[in-house]
């Protein structure tokens, strides 16, 4: 789905309120038609002109609209003499000749007649039986060929204006309260989104890791909202993996006062034991020298990987690799230890390709992380187990995959396998340090490769540790 940006609903929100307003503007104009055509039918046009004017009862002719702009009415016998006058007349000619009417008569455009007079004549026969002529002049500044109102205060004109000065209202009213909503609406669909992210960000401020965004807008806070999440993620991520790392810091103080404690107490008990002669038996005497000894070196073995462990996790110089046959390295290492498979009651499964696979790495570091899984596969399973070693090289990848058909690894310990001291039984008495999956994950990791635990309860092999490196 195309994401929304803020430019384009900005451009949007624009386009709809011009809508709305043109919209508005037309619903005036309506409205304006719709009042005039009410108000107005109902108003009887100004009589302004001669035929409108003209009856044959001429002396109770109505002259109000005529008179309210400044005008007056002329009755013309035959002869075109005045024979009466209705109105404030403004000029003292008492008859007219024919040449004079018609250039009275006559508009000549924006100059007006040469008068100065707007006039219109009408014939009409009076009570009396005669002919006569209606003449009615009209101030030429107050009127126009089409007898356009110009400022003529008519009962008409007046409603006019009305009427137009609501509809301007109603426009202005309208505009203000677009204007009003479209401010509110664009206003909202900014702040929904501001107000989510600040309230996010006081949460988190606050310590409350798992705070999320959830919210639909534009694509500028989309990007805000995806941003603070995978922060969000990231933090959360580390609390739990300091949190994780402080348990295994106080699980490792732990294991360790465990696995030094009893050797050193075998190793103090027997020792006080023989130099007090409390023992007589000689081979009792041996036996209790042989587990000094033995105990001795499990303590030195301890110490020795915890150095390893050290070393690893400080160094940061490069690895002294060189160029060599892995798959030949690999196939040492299985030949270096099959007397311990063979002794174990073990079945050794090679898939090792012939040919070179050449690659640089540390033999003595790799030497000693394929040899604690091999030792761990080994030292944990029950004779009948078939103990898998094999390489492949495709595009580039190099996997070098150690797994075996045994007892297995238990479900709650699969998380925490590479973790120091980490052994696969819960009393701890399975032999060796627990440091050796730790060592063997560091030693990969500096050759920049992976070290991962596959476990496929119905596979051919249940337990596999794959170790990935990259050309």
């Amino acid at each position: 789905m195309r994401k929304r940006n803020l430019h384009g609903m900005l451009i949007k929100n624009y386009v709809i309120f011009v809508i709305i307003m043109l919209g508005v503007a037309l619903l005036s104009l309506v409205f304006l038609s719709l009042s005039l055509a009410g108000s107005m039918s109902d108003e009887p046009f100004p009589l302004l002109i001669a035929d409108a004017v003209a009856r044959a009862d001429y002396k109770r002719i109505d002259i109000s609209d005529i008179a309210l702009i400044g005008g007056w009415v002329e009755i013309l016998d035959e002869e075109n003499r005045v024979v009466y006058v209705k109105g404030d007349k403004k000029t003292a000619e008492e008859s007219y000749s024919s040449r004079r009417l018609y250039d009275m008569l006559s508009y000549r455009g924006t100059g007006g007649s040469s008068s100065g007079w707007f006039c219109t004549a009408s014939t009409f026969k009076a009570d009396d039986g005669n002919e006569y002529t209606c003449l009615v002049i009209l101030p030429e500044e107050n009127v126009e060929l089409q007898i356009n109102l110009i400022n003529a205060p008519l009962p008409v004109t007046t409603k006019f204006m009305t009427i137009f000065f609501i509809s301007l209202l109603l426009f202005l009213l309208l505009f203000s309260l677009n204007i009003f909503f479209y401010s509110k609406w664009t206003a909202a669909k900014i702040s929904r989104p501001l107000d989510n992210i600040t309230t996010s960000l006081r949460q988190l401020r606050s310590g409350k890791l798992d705070t999320r965004m959830d919210f639909k807008a534009e694509n500028e806070f989309l990007q805000i909202r995806d941003a603070f999440n995978d922060m969000a993620d990231r933090l959360e991520s580390a609390q739990k993996e300091k949190a994780r790392l402080e348990e295994a810091r106080n699980r490792m103080f732990i294991d360790i006062s465990h696995d030094l404690k009893t050797p050193v107490t075998v190793i103090g008990g027997y020792s006080k034991a023989l130099a007090e002669d409390m023992v007589q038996d000689e081979d009792k005497k041996k036996r209790y020298i042989d587990t000094i000894h033995n105990k001795s070196l499990y303590v030195s073995g301890m110490i020795e990987d915890l150095f390893e462990l050290a070393r690893l996790d400080m160094i940061k110089a490069e690895i002294a690799a060189e160029e060599a046959d892995i798959a030949e390295f690999l196939r040492n290492m299985a030949a270096e230890h099959y007397d311990q498979i063979e002794d174990k009651g073990l079945l050794l499964d090679l898939d090792i390709p012939e040919e070179a696979v050449m690659y640089s790495f540390d033999r003595k570091e790799m030497t000693r992380a394929v040899s604690n899984i091999l030792g761990n596969a080994i030292r944990h399973n029950l004779p009948g187990t078939t103990i898998y070693a094999g390489l492949t090289d495709i595009s580039g990848q190099i996997t070098i995959t150690i797994a075996d058909n045994g007892a297995g690894i238990p479900e709650d310990l699969r998380d925490t396998i590479f973790d120091p001291f980490v052994k696969g039984d819960a009393s701890r008495s399975s032999g060796g340090t627990g440091l050796g999956l730790a060592i063997a994950r560091k030693i990969v990791e500096r050759h920049g490769g992976t070290l991962e635990l596959a476990y496929d309860e119905e596979g051919s092999y249940r337990t596999a540790f794959i170790m990935t490196f990259e050309r």
